[in-house]
């Protein structure tokens, strides 16, 4: 039996650092969601400061994530153009706007106040049932007369295929406003021929399933919570917030189009009644994907729930950086992955870094594969135990052409640059922070095959040059060392120390500061 004791030193450090690398991510799994809550109060805070910045005062902002509401105090001049601004603002992903900030309301006459006032229906979130139910409540007239729904819908060219239909028949056949969740051309596109036929020959069944869109009074974006709304047509709508929300599984693309006798929401899916005589819907197989590349981490697919996209969001984080994810997923909890899928994936999420140059992971509703780019066979095999059950297919490095090189060299330096290696005062030690530093340096430098690397030390121009010299070999030692226990080729990289002999010169003064680092040379081998 081969004992701790007995394995080489080389062996008992890589055992020990990859049970440390797995606690490590452990512990950030589980410590991610803390930091995914930081976000959210940091875009509450920053956006409405900025936006007030901008010129739009008064403005609060809600983030769930990195996808936020705004909400105003008072209707904004220029509301597109607050949208616009919060999405410069960094780590916004989604922004929509409440309607406390589009509409313009006028003042009522004094006189008004005499009457009745005029109603609307709006939502109810508050039933002890959790149905979404519509209230009666007043509203100031506009000042100027909106467009109405069909006209919309007319005007809009993404909108083509239902504005046919909507032709074809009365609608929306409801006293007073309606919300009307507006299937986009790409969804139409998506049904069977038989539908697509039945709908333009059937009147009818054509105004069935508009009505199944559509449900009495105005259901504004931000009112999108988790319950149920009653479409015309009688039967039940189930909607998830998100964000963005879902009405059966059909996602909101475009909210709060304003209209004179309503609300449009554009959806991404046809919603299809259980009627009698209609098609049935298939169901679309749950299907995700992860992408790693270039130190990004992009998430992509539907999922069951905020569980389910929290995972994989911590997982990601955790593994790449809070500010390399970029989360594109959407929730159906009809059709999205579950926690078990969710699962298999964030495993996947937390090897890639450390072993892949790139890769895209997927599920497409039956099983998990895996196609990529090693950083070296040690990094291989490691990946291909965490991917077990999924279907792996790898390829090595591409080997380095002169450009390559010049390009790997440039991308080392001025990472140390803005990340200097810091080493223990007067010694070849590396510090703490050098740690995460020397990690990224070994993933970038198994990009490729075929090239040499030689790791620079230098001092500055303080004591004695013999012992300065020998300083920086060590210190350069102490990188390449660390490089090649992270999975770097020994034969592919070697160290060289040059003491002070290449100070960095600013107007002709030293800059000892910059002069103690470590710098790299790249070249084809």
């Amino acid at each position: 039996m081969v004992t701790f004791a007995t394995l080489p030193a080389s062996r008992f450090r890589r055992r020990i650092l990859g049970l440390g690398a797995l606690a490590v991510g452990a512990l950030y799994v589980i410590g991610a969601p803390i930091f995914v809550d930081s976000v959210e109060a940091d875009l509450d805070a920053r956006v409405p400061s900025e936006l007030a910045r901008l010129g739009f005062p008064d403005v609060t902002a809600e983030f769930s994530g990195q996808d936020g509401n705004l909400v105003c105090d008072r209707p904004l001049d220029d509301p597109e153009g607050a949208r616009a601004a919060a999405y410069d603002i960094r780590g916004v992903r989604r922004i929509e706007l409440d309607r406390s900030c589009r509409v313009l309301a006028a003042e009522l006459e004094p006189a008004a106040s005499a009457g009745s006032p005029e109603t609307v229906g709006v939502t109810d979130a508050s039933a002890d049932d959790g149905e979404l139910t519509t209230v009666a409540t007043s509203t100031p007239t506009t000042e100027a007369e909106l467009p109405t729904i069909v006209d919309i819908v007319a005007a809009n060219p993404g909108l083509g295929f239902l504005s046919l239909l909507l032709a074809e028949t009365d609608f929306p056949g409801a006293d007073g406003p309606v919300t009307l969740f507006a299937p986009s051309n790409a969804a139409f596109d998506a049904v069977s021929a038989e539908l697509a036929a039945l709908l333009q020959n059937d009147p009818a069944m054509l105004a069935t399933v508009l009505r199944h869109h559509a449900v009495s009074g105005i259901v504004p974006g931000a009112d999108l919570v988790d319950g149920e709304l009653t479409a015309l047509d009688g039967t039940t709508l189930v909607v998830a917030a998100g964000p963005p929300p879902t009405v059966d599984g059909a996602t909101v693309v475009d909210a709060d189009i304003e209209a004179s006798d309503g609300v449009v929401h554009v959806i991404d899916r046809v919603l299809i009644p259980d009627t009698p005589g209609l098609p049935v819907a298939e169901q679309p197989a749950a299907t995700a994907s992860v992408t790693w590349a270039d130190g990004n981490m992009v998430l992509t697919g539907v999922v069951a729930s905020e569980v389910e996209r929290n995972q994989l969001v911590s997982a990601a984080v955790a593994a790449a950086g809070l500010g390399f994810v970029s989360d594109q997923t959407t929730v159906d909890p009809e059709v999205g992955v579950d926690a078990v899928v969710a699962g298999r994936l964030a495993a996947l999420i937390v090897a890639m870094p450390a072993n892949l140059v790139s890769g895209v992971a997927t599920f497409d509703g039956v099983d998990v594969s895996v196609t990529g780019i090693y950083r070296s066979e040690q990094a291989r095999d490691v990946f291909i135990a965490a991917a077990a059950g999924a279907t792996v297919e790898l390829q090595p490095p591409p080997v380095a052409t002169t450009d390559d090189a010049v390009a790997l060299e440039a991308q080392l330096n001025e990472f140390v640059a803005q990340n200097p290696i810091r080493f223990e005062p007067g010694a070849a030690v590396l510090g703490d922070t050098a740690l995460a530093v020397v990690d990224r340096l070994a993933r970038d430098s198994q990009q490729f095959t075929g090239v040499g690397i030689t790791v620079e030390g230098h001092t500055d121009s303080d004591g004695d040059a013999g012992a300065n010299l020998r300083l920086s070999q060590a210190r350069a030692d102490a990188v390449r060392v660390a490089l090649v226990e992270r999975g770097v080729a020994p034969e592919a990289i070697t160290a060289t120390g040059f003491g002070s002999e290449r100070p960095v010169l600013v107007d002709g003064v030293e800059d000892k500061g910059a002069s103690r680092r470590v710098e790299f040379r790249v070249v084809t081998a």
